[in-house]
C-alpha cells in the first residue's frame, strides 16, 4: 500500500491488485483526511473489503465462457434486431461452436484463436468471403457488447481482416448476363415451374431483395409501380404465419416504377393466384405458393436455382441476391446515373453499386476497342 497526498490536503491510500480476468494490474484506493498510524490502519481495512469484493466479482467474470457470453448477448440482440437477423446470428454461432469449444473462457478467446477459425472456414475452407464476413460481424457485435460491459478490455475480432483469395471469382461472377437470365426462365418454364420463372424475371427487372418480393401485397401495386414498405420475416410457428417487418434500412422504403414487361409479369401472377385460390385481395401476398397463400420460400427457390445452374452449366453462385446485382448491371449498361440506380434498388452505401458499375464500364470500354479493331 502507498499513500498519495492530494491537492485538497486529503490522502489517497492505494493498493495494486491483479485482475484474475485480464491478468493486468489495477489500482484500488480509499481517500481519508489524515496520514496517521490510525488512518493507515483504517485505510488498510477499507482496502481489504474493496479488494475482497472486487476479487469475488472479477473471479466470476474470469470463468465466463464463450457460450455464457453468447447467451447473454443473444437475449439483448433478440430485443433490438429483426427476426431474420436473429436467425442469421444463431446460424453463424452454430458454425463458430462447431470449431471453437463453447466452454472456452472469453479471456482466452484471443485474436489468434479467431484467425485460426477464419482460416478453417474461409482461407483454407469452402465458405465464401461474404458469408465469412457475416460471421465475423456477428462475433464482433458480441465482443463489442463484452467490452461495453467491461468483461474484456478489447475486441479480439476488431483487427482481423479477411483478404479475398486469388481463387475467388471476381465481380462479374456476382451477376448474370441477360442471356443467362433468359436461360433460367426458359428452364423453369420447361419444367412447369411457372411461378419460379415469373419470380426470376421480376427480380431481374426490379432489383428487389427476395424478402421485399415476398412481402409485396397486391395493395402495394397501383398498376404502374410498386411500393416497397417492408420485408418478410421468418415463419412464426405459434402464429402460423410470416410477419411483415420494416425493410433493411431507410433507403429501402421506395417506389419502384415498373417496365411494361414487369407489369405483364404481375398480371400473369394475378391470373395464376386467382386460378389457384379463387380470389385475390389487397392484403394478399403477391408471390405465393399454389397450395396456400403463404409467400414462396427463399430456401426452396434457392435450391431450385442451384439445380437450374447445374443443368445449364452456369458457373456462378446462384442465389436470389444475384438478380439484384444483375439488375444493377443492366441499369449500368443502360448508362443510368449511379444515384438513380442506388435509389431504385435501395442501396444506402454506394460500394456494391460502384463495384458492378465500374466493371460494366470497363467491359464497355473493351468492347469499343474490339469494335474499332474489327474495322481494320
Amino acid at each position: 500500500m502507498w499513500i498519495e497526498k492530494l491537492e485538497n490536503g486529503k490522502f489517497k491510500y492505494v493498493e495494486r491488485v491483479i485482475d484474475p480476468y485480464t491478468d493486468k494490474a489495477r489500482k484500488v484506493s480509499v481517500t481519508l483526511e489524515k496520514d496517521s498510524p490510525q488512518a493507515k490502519k483504517q485505510a488498510l481495512a477499507l482496502l481489504n473489503v474493496k479488494i475482497d469484493k472486487y476479487s469475488t466479482s472479477t473471479s466470476n467474470l474470469a470463468k465466463m465462457t464463450l457460450e455464457q457470453l453468447y447467451n447473454e448477448w443473444l437475449l439483448r440482440y433478440e430485443q433490438t434486431s429483426k427476426p431474420r437477423s436473429v436467425v442469421s446470428a444463431k446460424t453463424s454461432f452454430k458454425k463458430v461452436f462447431e470449431i471453437i469449444d463453447k466452454d472456452t473462457l472469453i479471456k482466452q478467446a484471443d485474436k489468434q484463436a479467431f484467425l485460426n477459425f477464419f482460416d478453417k472456414i474461409y482461407t483454407l475452407g469452402t465458405y465464401s468471403l461474404n458469408y465469412s464476413n457475416l460471421i465475423k460481424a456477428m462475433l464482433s457485435n458480441m465482443f463489442n457488447y463484452a467490452v461495453e460491459r467491461e468483461y474484456i478490455d478489447s475486441n479480439p475480432i476488431e483487427k482481423i481482416t479477411l483478404k479475398r483469395k486469388s481463387s475467388d471469382k471476381k465481380v462479374h461472377a456476382d451477376y448474370l448476363e441477360r442471356y443467362e437470365v433468359l436461360d433460367i426462365v426458359n428452364y423453369f418454364n420447361s419444367r412447369n415451374s411457372i411461378m419460379y420463372a415469373l419470380i426470376t424475371e421480376f427480380l431481374y427487372l426490379t432489383g428487389l431483395r427476395f424478402g421485399e418480393l415476398q412481402a409485396l401485397q397486391w395493395s402495394n401495386f397501383n398498376g404502374k409501380s410498386i411500393e416497397v414498405t417492408g420485408t418478410l420475416g421468418p415463419y412464426i410457428k405459434n402464429l402460423e404465419r410470416h410477419v411483415k417487418q420494416s425493410p433493411k434500412n431507410s433507403s429501402s422504403f421506395r417506389t419502384v416504377d415498373l417496365s411494361k414487361r414487369a407489369i405483364e409479369l404481375l398480371e400473369e401472377v394475378k391470373k395464376k393466384d386467382t386460378l389457384n385460390h379463387k380470389s385475390v385481395n389487397g392484403d394478399d401476398y403477391i408471390f405465393i405458393s399454389h397450395s396456400s397463400k403463404i409467400p414462396i420460400s427463399m430456401q426452396a427457390f434457392n435450391l431450385a436455382l442451384k439445380k437450374a445452374g447445374k443443368n445449364l452449366k452456369i458457373d456462378k453462385n446462384l442465389s436470389t441476391h444475384i438478380f439484384r446485382h444483375s439488375h444493377v448491371s443492366l441499369l449500368a449498361e443502360l448508362n443510368l446515373p449511379i444515384k438513380a440506380i442506388m435509389e431504385r434498388v435501395g442501396h444506402s452505401n454506394s460500394k456494391t453499386t460502384l463495384e458492378i458499375y465500374n466493371h460494366v464500364t470497363q467491359k464497355a470500354k473493351k468492347s469499343v476497342i474490339e469494335a474499332l479493331d474489327n474495322l481494320n
